[in-house]
């Protein structure tokens, strides 16, 4: 008797590359081992698996027996690899070079471990574009899963689902077979009924449906035991003579006239404009493509440096929600890791020169301005002439990629604030009073690309712009010798003498903020970067509510895990309020994962009519010990 209805099983499961060790653990613990322990012994029931390739690599070193598990029933059959992106990009997002890279090598990885070439391809639900069909024939690619909401775009109905589709670009066709998310939904709820349903609708027509069942994917228990896998199973195995639980490889062969369809594309850039700090890695990633197809001569340094990057094109960090994998610190870190990595490699292969250079970078129809030199980075916006990425090379590590909710925050932000401006408003960010001169457009007042050096100022706009609006900035930035300058010249174009706090705010996103890996040093008189005999520990605030620093011409942030300190110097002393930003939006200091370290630099003016107050201030990155003498105890190091 021939069953009256084909069922596609389909097993999920995707890792942002970057995510830490305990979460792999738990998922392979609670989700990935039981499904596929209990599936084995059901060998009658058969699945397609698609693993993203940063997970497959993980189970590789450090669960290989699963490896053995799965060899063994795709050679029995029971099992059918996916192929996909490597590290589940969202392709509408990359060049069409990029798409064929990510596929191909997730397809060579399940060749050389399991000694087949899959056929099939499993595809995110944003992740189809017009393209993807002589994408996949390019990469010998002859199925994907699609989920339904792309057919329901396209004009179907769920009465049309119970077959799959081709679909079309430039000649080159694909056979689509569509997810049926209200399908899962009904087999997690009541197992007998949906299959019941299913078997009503289809009418004994001999239909295909394909389902990802959300036992087998959701990651919203950890229950690590097989029990609720083996009990979903066998009520599966109870339709065995009514219900075919095939392989689509098989299926494919007899398939013939079968429905074209073309798929809308959906309108993922809107994430773009919705989310600036995605538009930022995203303007990072083109500009460090266009820097590798540059490259010329090795051909595996070039391989190298394309792999890197598509570590950072991954799928969640681009549509994520508003705490989405973005979001995640050692995620986002991941992934600009990954692009620095590659422009270290570009560099060394395009005759790096120092510069300074202005383009559009971001693609908001304005120029943006990046300077270079050996071991930084800084780009600079004219929205607030402020420091919207902050590169140190040597450790592939972006210092300003912090967020905060779904805002990117920047460094050589200004404001101009009363002068009964407290620690309370700054942490809880009641700016009532405040001018927030990092939201106002400064103007380009000169760029010497041979001196490295950026001019601009803000005008005063004048008495009825608002609060402390006849005050004026110029802003200067210089680069030098790893030493980021930016002077600022302060003038009182009003008729009345104004006293304010100047405030530079800098956000610093560093590897650790507790004791482990960043340590906080005042000086209460500046000599030397090299001369550590002044420092002392930055003050705690009662209530762990931040650090205090008084009276200080410099302040080092030694970041031991990147073996840098980074010093903040002035030509005049200063005071700052430092916060750590969690990931919740709050501020915390007893936590090592940090989204932001905020530095408030204070400096209270007066300033009569016509007047002016200088300063000064520098940046400084020079290389510190490694952890390893911090953990042996060296004498020589600051305690």
């Amino acid at each position: 008797m021939s069953a009256a209805l084909s069922v596609i099983l389909g097993i999920h499961y995707h890792l942002s590359n970057g995510s830490d060790a305990y979460t792999f653990e738990r998922i392979y613990e609670g989700k990935i081992r039981p499904v596929l322990t209990a599936l084995y012994k059901f060998p009658k029931i058969s699945a397609v698996l698609h693993f993203s390739g940063s997970l497959w690599y993980w189970i590789e070193r450090n669960h290989g027996a699963l490896l053995m598990l799965t060899e063994e029933m795709v050679k029995r059959k029971q099992i059918e690899l996916l192929s996909g992106g490597f590290y589940e990009p969202l392709m509408p997002i990359i060049s069409y070079n990029d798409r064929l890279g990510h596929i191909e090598m997730l397809t060579t990885y399940l060749r050389k471990h399991f000694g087949k070439r899959t056929q099939g391809c499993y595809l995110p639900e944003l992740s189809w574009e017009a393209s993807m069909p002589s994408v996949l024939s390019s990469c010998n690619i002859a199925y994907a899963f699609l989920d339904e909401s792309c057919f329901f775009d396209a004009g179907l109905e769920e009465k049309d689902l119970y077959k799959p589709y081709i679909s079309e670009d430039k000649g080159k066709l694909v056979t689509i077979f569509p997810v049926s998310k209200h399908l899962a939904l009904g087999l997690e709820k009541n197992t007998n009924e949906a299959l019941e349903h299913l078997l009503a609708d289809s009418e004994g027509s001999g239909g295909i449906v394909s389902v990802f069942p959300l036992c087998f994917n959701s990651g919203k228990t950890d229950d690590a035991s097989e029990m609720p896998v083996i009990s979903f199973l066998s009520r599966l195995s109870a339709y065995e003579n009514k219900i075919d639980f095939s392989l689509p490889s098989k299926l494919v062969k007899n398939l013939s006239h079968l429905q074209k369809i073309y798929f809308p594309q959906k309108a993922v850039k809107k994430f773009m404009t919705k989310y600036p700090v995605t538009n930022g890695l995203y303007a990072k990633m083109v500009f460090v493509r266009t820097l590798i197809d540059q490259m010329r001569g090795d051909k595996i340094c070039k391989r190298r440096a394309y792999e890197e990057l598509w570590k950072a094109q991954d799928y969640d960090l681009y549509c994520g929600s508003r705490w989405g994998a973005f979001n995640q610190a050692a995620i986002r870190s991941s992934a600009y890791k990954a692009l620095l990595e590659a422009e270290n490699m570009a560099r060394a292969h395009n005759n790096f020169i120092p510069s300074l250079m202005a383009f559009d970078f971001n693609f908001d129809g304005i120029k943006e301005y990046l300077f270079q030199c050996e071991k930084i980075n800084c780009f600079i916006g004219e929205t607030g002439a402020s420091v919207f990425e902050l590169d140190y090379l040597p450790r592939s590590w972006n210092y300003a990629g912090t967020v905060s909710l779904n805002e990117k925050r920047y460094s050589f932000r200004d404001m101009l604030a009363p002068p009964d401006f407290s620690r309370a408003r700054a942490a809880n960010e009641d700016n009532s009073g405040v001018r927030l001169c990092g939201d106002e457009n400064y103007e380009l007042t000169g760029m010497d690309r041979q001196r490295c050096k950026l001019g601009f100022i803000l005008p005063a706009p004048g008495s009825n712009a608002g609060n402390f609006s006849c005050i004026e900035i110029e802003k200067t930035f210089t680069l030098k010798k790893n030493t980021i300058g930016v002077t600022y010249c302060i003038t009182n174009r009003g008729k009345t003498e104004k006293e304010f706090i100047f405030i530079p705010e800098l956000n610093m996103f560093f590897s650790d903020k507790g004791g482990n890996g960043l340590r906080i040093y005042s000086y209460s008189e500046y000599e030397s970067f090299s001369n550590h005999s002044e420092k002392r520990p930055a003050d705690p605030v009662e209530g762990g509510s931040g650090l205090d620093v008084s009276g200080a011409a410099a302040i080092d942030f030694q970041d031991i895990r990147n073996e840098v300190i980074i010093s903040l110097c002035a030509d005049t002393v200063f005071d700052a309020w430092i916060f750590f930003e969690s990931a919740g939006g709050g501020f915390e200091t007893n936590n090592s994962a940090c989204q932001s370290g905020r530095v408030l630099i204070r400096k209270r003016l007066k300033l009569a009519e016509n007047t002016a107050f200088s300063v000064n201030f520098k940046l400084a990155f020079t290389s510190a010990p490694t952890m390893d003498q911090y953990r042996k105890g060296d004498p020589g190091l600051v305690p």
